[in-house]
């Protein structure tokens, strides 16, 4: 593409000149010059009509010229005009932005110098071709900018020719790829991650099309058909897996590709002898549909069996007689037995999804609430007993073991309640307990009026040794005496014995019992240590006489103790609450009648009666300490009737 601009100025020059020349002419204003060859026209006006309505259209094409260079150079599109050789005679200004390079330096330049080297042979190659007038595709080259960075670009290239047909020039349009290339290259990572990702699942996957030909599957499907990806492509699916080929199977995929919606079916075919279990889930796409095919054959055996276990513990729940429901922390019923709902004379039916409850006197709601509010992950059982007022009327006493569950922030979720009617024990508890206290109150009387007739007996028995002076008499008399005062312990026995199991045992804490032993006793400088923490032990309320008459055992008969120390430790029962001090210790000539009634320095009934008031909940004691180095007792509490209140710290 010459400048043609120049040549038309200096064109339009000469015209215009000799238009001035002319024009006297034209004016009659004098003769021709002669020898002047215009002159020999016939019809000179003919002349001057050529001549302006050439300077017109010199005019216009040059006009046109400067519309189309503009166009030219303000075209969006990457232009370069370069010679046969390469050498570039014009850029517009997206070549310019381009490259960063101002249009005179690069006109002058060949092409060449712009491509990167690995682009030159192609370059060099399209060049040749369009010189032997060929016509060429789009080519892809890499051009360098001026700051040295690269951009991709595609070049359509059309040829001028000179005389002779040769070429002449070559107008190259660069089209930016880049993003394109962007786009290429996340679509590719994209494939990759998805083909990675179709690879690595556990389920067969298979894409079709829209005739149910296989277009790509993975490994797990070539496991599950015995086909190789080579194998299966282009297969129909129902040729590759023909337990599929029924009217549901094919139904559902028709539906997946017609409605455009994903859906989820299951079909069952055997595999090496035995019925499998598949889900297959299909999601619509461009080409067709995805098909994604799992073995839940063990998921559905695991349901059926937990269906079976459910089925088994609910046939044993509703057989039993207690009193079973669940509610929500708001107190909806989800689950109630048969014994419940015929307890309280409300159907089933309707007692699911709904709140209720029996009417609980004033005095118990207390108790009830203290129950629940005791409810922790770390202890989430709790009993309590309370009554309750029938719909007749009636009031009934119930005992309940309450169950939370818990989320993973300790909220509870749903408690379940097992609850029994203890009215006829309670009666039975309450006749027995007045029953005892009759006993006992015949018993005080009773051992009242033996003891006054033992002072009496005592008095005549001072008077008659005053008034005889026999030695045989007296001796006589002595014996009756030491049978006497063996009565009076005995009776004094019977005073403390007579307590034992008439309280109802109770959870209790240890080192509220040491303090309650000690309140009657002064240890002086002897330092006790109690070191048992946060432990419970369920036991009658009398336990505190058996570590009361541990310690005034030390403090009497240690003779040298300094130090007392009470703590739990683990043994194969349970714990073990252990006693011991720094004395002088307990004699093996004696251990073995230790615990014997009867058996001491005082009445002789401590070690025994503790014994007794500690077997009432099944706990033992007994005495492993070395002569010498101090006493030691060892208080076993079995599994269930000791426990560890402090959170964490549960046993």
């Amino acid at each position: 593409m010459q400048p043609l601009t120049p040549a038309l100025e200096d064109l339009l020059e000469h015209l215009e000149d000799l238009d001035r020349r002319l024009r006297p002419l034209r004016a009659g204003e004098g003769a021709a010059p002669a020898g002047d060859l215009l002159l020999l026209k016939p019809d000179l006006a003919e002349l001057y009509d050529q001549v302006d309505t050439l300077i017109a259209d010199i005019r216009s094409i040059d006009a046109a010229y400067q519309r189309y260079r503009d166009r030219f150079f303000h075209l969006p599109a990457i232009c370069l005009c370069t010679g046969a050789d390469s050498i570039i005679l014009e850029a517009n200004r997206a070549a310019t932005l381009l490259f960063g390079i101002a249009p005179d330096r690069l006109q002058g330049l060949p092409l060449g110098a712009h491509l990167h080297p690995e682009s030159i042979p192609a370059f060099r190659s399209a060049v040749a071709a369009l010189g032997r007038g060929e016509d060429l595709p789009a080519q892809e080259f890499l051009l360098v900018r001026a700051d040295g960075g690269t951009v991709p670009a595609t070049a359509a290239v059309s040829t001028s020719y000179g005389p002779g047909g040769r070429a002449a020039e070559y107008l190259w349009v660069f089209h930016d790829i880049s993003g394109e290339k962007r786009v290429e290259e996340a679509l590719r990572e994209s494939e990759d991650r998805y083909r990675e990702l179709t690879e690595n699942v556990s389920d067969a996957f298979l894409a079709l099309d829209r005739d149910g030909r296989v277009i790509s599957w993975n490994r797990a499907a070539a496991r599950l058909s015995g086909r190789t990806v080579e194998e299966a492509v282009g297969q129909s699916i129902y040729d590759l897996f023909p337990q599929l080929r029924n009217d549901e199977v094919i139904g559902f995929f028709r539906q997946i590709a017609e409605t455009g919606r994903p859906g989820i079916s299951e079909c069952r075919f055997d595999i090496h002898g035995r019925e499998h279990t598949f889900e297959v889930r299909a999601v619509p796409t461009r080409a067709g549909i995805s098909i994604y095919i799992r073995d839940i054959t063990a998921r559905r055996e695991a349901e059926e069996a937990l269906r079976q276990s459910e089925e088994r513990c609910r046939m044993v729940v509703e057989s039993q007689t207690e009193l079973i429901c669940r509610r929500l922390p708001d107190g909806t019923i989800t689950f109630a037995n048969d014994a419940y709902c015929r307890y309280v004379g409300i159907p089933c039916g309707d007692l699911i999804g709904r709140r209720y409850t029996l009417t609980v006197p004033a005095d118990d709601q207390a108790r009830i609430q203290e129950s629940f509010a005791s409810l922790t992950p770390d202890h989430p059982v709790s009993t309590v007993e309370h009554r309750v007022i029938m719909p007749d009327g009636g009031v009934r006493w119930q005992q309940w073991t309450n169950t939370a569950s818990f989320d993973e922030e300790g909220s509870v979720v749903e408690y379940q309640s097992v609850g029994r009617d203890i009215t006829d024990a309670r009666m039975a508890g309450e006749a027995l307990l007045l029953a005892n206290r009759k006993l006992n109150l015949l018993s005080d009387v009773t051992r009242h009026d033996i003891l006054n007739r033992l002072t009496v007996l005592s008095g005549y028995l001072a008077l008659f040794r005053e008034r005889v002076s026999d030695p045989e008499l007296l001796d006589y008399c002595r014996k009756e005496e030491e049978a006497l005062q063996d009565i009076q312990r005995y009776m004094a026995f019977t005073a403390e014995y007579r307590d034992v199991g008439v309280a109802t045992p109770a959870w209790q804490d240890a080192r509220r019992i040491v303090r309650e032993a000690m309140a009657g006793l002064d240890p002086g400088d002897i330092a006790i240590e109690v070191r048992t923490g946060d432990l419970e032990v369920y036991a009658d309320p009398l336990i505190v006489r058996v570590f009361e008459n541990l310690i005034d055992n030390s403090l009497r008969h240690g003779e040298r103790v300094t130090r007392i120390r009470i703590y739990p430790e683990g043994s194969d029962r349970g714990i073990s609450l252990v006693y011991e001090d720094d004395g002088i210790g307990i004699p093996r000539e004696v251990k073995e009648n230790l615990f014997r009634r009867g058996f001491g320095r005082q009445t002789g009934f401590g070690l025994f009666l503790s014994r007794e008031i500690l077997g009432i909940t099944g706990i033992s004691i007994r005495e492993t300490g070395e002569p010498g180095k101090g006493a030691r007792f060892e208080i076993d509490v079995p599994q269930g009737f000791y426990r560890f209140t402090g959170r964490g710290q549960a046993r």
